[in-house]
């Protein structure tokens, strides 16, 4: 192992290095997957070099899997990739009985297989087997990554842990993976080594152990780097005593001055700053940098490896030391932060709204406090409505209600004015009746929105109030209707069947005086009248009129006849049979007129003619002075 760590040095780093830098340019990263979104800032962080390196995707374009189990196929690919181990990708046949090249599932992490146990990472289960589609165990995976740094030995030579979560033979490479900070225990204290490890687990602990393993790799290489300078220096020391002593007047040699590096450089410097701001640390030239956040003083062999931006999320001291061969160590760099309070976008909208200046929001505010639909658009129309508004401090909710009330109002003046432009060009060909409701005029649909337009067009008019448009709209559907209800008044005279025709049809038609009582009459009369199909609004009235008026004949003559069995009629009868004359005070007086030539007309041959509409009108005309 450490042959592979020292032979493989540069292929590491540079995979490593590059795999980070190339992350600004990736076309994944954890804003892409859904199951990612609530992570803290350092967490992400770590998921976003992972992913970007290559390492990890997700199990589908929109979810990452965080809270899937691994299986040991998967891990011997990860493994494989953060350890830098020679992976033959030709490979179709493996050493183990169950790993197999056509397997659909895990088939292809057959030459990841073979690299890890070549590395010493694991045998597998024994017996030829490898058992790619089980599962890998917390302290399983403890113990694979603390193998894949080399410290098979460390672990074994560590004192255990004192947790009856651990099986006895993990308790070391648990030990020491909790010292590297690895993995971590459970929010209950304990490892829990038995249960199944996530793909979060994987990829955190991956993500530590693979930047412990840079680590490793840089030391070994300053070390044999420092030896190669070491033995240079001697040989030319020899070779310096070797050569013949000349003349005082020779020239001396002159030792050319060791360069100190500059001091590395923190961005942002020392201060205040947000939870989960990334601080860049850079140094001249090809400098590498150690660091520490403990405010420990960092050295070759104390700090981490500078790779990827420190996340700060609580106060902390940042420590670095730039190196590099041939060059004097630069001074220590001591950069300090702490947390600033960030007020929530709810609070900064509240306070603009409270002090009338908004500079400081913006549709992206709004849209960070979770109020959706604000857009650079329409943005000062909110800002206007909240202030109009003036009763913040809001909820969420409340603000997202006065939003909404902004869009509805925007859009329905939007259509409005698209009503209005299209009445004043007649170009009709944006709007449809989807407009007309959206304005929040009421009633138009796709079968009356053309006689709307041509209603519109008509009354020339425009521009037009909701309220003005809504009486023309409303006048289009009332004409529509009384056409309706006169065409199937029409169709029933026609074919004499009235199933679809009733006292309201006729209401509707705008022809008055028609009730279930006297319906069956109207229609008997429409079906037998001479005036020609089909018949005018007008013309039917007119039948209706003399339908009632017989009707009312008939009750008159109905109480004058002593085997009729009719009710004494009242004025309202007298004047529904357009007989005109009789009123309140003449109304016994003339019944009995009536009565007395109704009588004569049936015992006198030559009496008073009694028998028609106008017979009764006769009777009345004599009484009335």
């Amino acid at each position: 192992m450490r042959k592979k760590i020292v032979g493989l040095l540069m292929a590491v780093l540079l995979c490593f290095h590059f795999s980070i830098s190339f992350a600004a340019g990736a076309t994944k990263t954890s804003a892409d997957f859904t199951d990612l979104k609530d992570l803290d800032a350092a967490t992400k962080a770590k998921f976003d070099a992972m992913i970007s390196a290559g390492i990890f995707n997700g199990v589908s374009d929109s979810k990452f899997g965080i809270k899937e189990e691994m299986n040991r196929a998967q891990f011997a690919k990860v493994a494989a990739l953060i350890f830098g181990l020679k992976v033959d990708t030709d490979l179709k046949t493996s050493s183990f009985k169950d790993v197999k090249a056509d397997d659909p599932a895990n088939g292809y992490a057959l030459p990841y297989v073979e690299a890890v146990k070549a590395a010493g990472i694991t045998d597998g289960y024994g017996n030829g087997i490898y058992n790619p589609a089980g599962k890998v165990t917390k302290e399983q995976l403890a113990t694979f990554l603390v193998r894949g740094l080399d410290m098979n030995e460390e672990a074994k030579a560590t004192p255990g842990v004192n947790d009856a979560t651990v099986s006895n033979w993990a308790e070391g490479y648990v030990a020491l993976a909790l010292k590297l900070k690895l993995l971590d225990n459970g929010a209950d204290g304990k490892f829990g080594g038995q249960a199944n490890a996530t793909r979060a687990l994987l990829l955190t602990g991956a993500y530590e152990a693979k930047g412990q393993y840079v680590a490793q790799v840089e030391q070994v290489e300053q070390k044999k780097k420092e030896e190669e300078e070491k033995k240079k220096e001697e040989e030319q020391k020899k070779k310096e005593e070797e050569k013949p002593t000349t003349d005082s007047t020779s020239t001396p040699n002159v030792t050319t001055p060791v360069q100190t590096l500059a001091t590395p450089a923190a961005n942002p410097a020392s201060g205040a700053v947000v939870s989960g701001t990334q601080v860049s640390l850079s140094a001249t030239g090809g400098a590498t940098i150690y660091y520490t956040t403990d405010s420990s003083t960092p050295t070759r062999t104390n700090g981490l490896v500078y790779s990827v931006p420190i996340i700060v999320n609580s106060a902390m001291t940042v420590k670095a030391l730039a190196v590099q061969n041939g060059m004097r160590d630069s001074e220590i760099m001591s950069a300090s932060y702490t947390i600033s309070v960030q007020k929530s976008p709810l609070d900064l909208i509240n306070e603009a709204s409270a002090s009338g200046e908004w500079d400081n929001v913006d549709e992206m505010t709004f849209a960070n406090a979770g109020i959706t639909g604000v857009t650079t658009s329409n943005v000062s129309a909110v800002k206007a409505a909240l202030d109009a508004d003036g009763t913040a401090p809001w909820t969420v909710s409340e603000i997202q209600a006065i939003v909404n009330a902004v869009i509805d109002d925007i859009a329905k003046q939007t259509a409005l004015d698209l009503i209005n432009a299209a009445s004043a060009s007649t170009v009709w060909t944006n709007v449809d009746a989807t407009t007309f409701a959206t304005a929040g005029i009421t009633g138009v649909t796709t079968s009356n929105v053309s006689a709307v337009k041509a209603a519109l067009d008509a009354d020339g008019t425009a521009p037009w109030t909701v309220s003005e448009i809504q009486a023309i709209v409303n006048a289009v559907i009332d004409d529509i209707a009384k056409q309706t209800a006169l065409d199937l008044i029409n169709a029933a005279s026609a074919s004499t069947v009235w199933t679809n025709v009733d006292a309201t049809t006729f209401a509707t038609a705008g022809i008055t005086d028609v009730t279930s009582d006297n319906l069956s009459a109207v229609q008997y009369y429409l079906e037998t009248s001479a005036t020609p199909l089909p018949r005018t609004l007008a013309q039917i009235q007119a039948i209706v009129v003399e339908t009632i008026q017989a009707i009312m004949v008939d009750a008159i003559y109905a109480y004058l006849n002593p085997y009729g069995g009719g009710s004494a009629p009242d004025e309202e009868v007298f004047n529904l049979a357009g007989i005109t004359g009789v009123t309140a005070s003449n109304l016994s007086d003339i019944l009995d007129a009536l009565v007395f030539a109704y009588q004569d007309s049936r015992s006198n041959p030559f009496g008073t003619p009694m028998s028609s509409k106008q017979d009764i009108q006769d009777v009345v005309d004599l009484y009335l002075p």
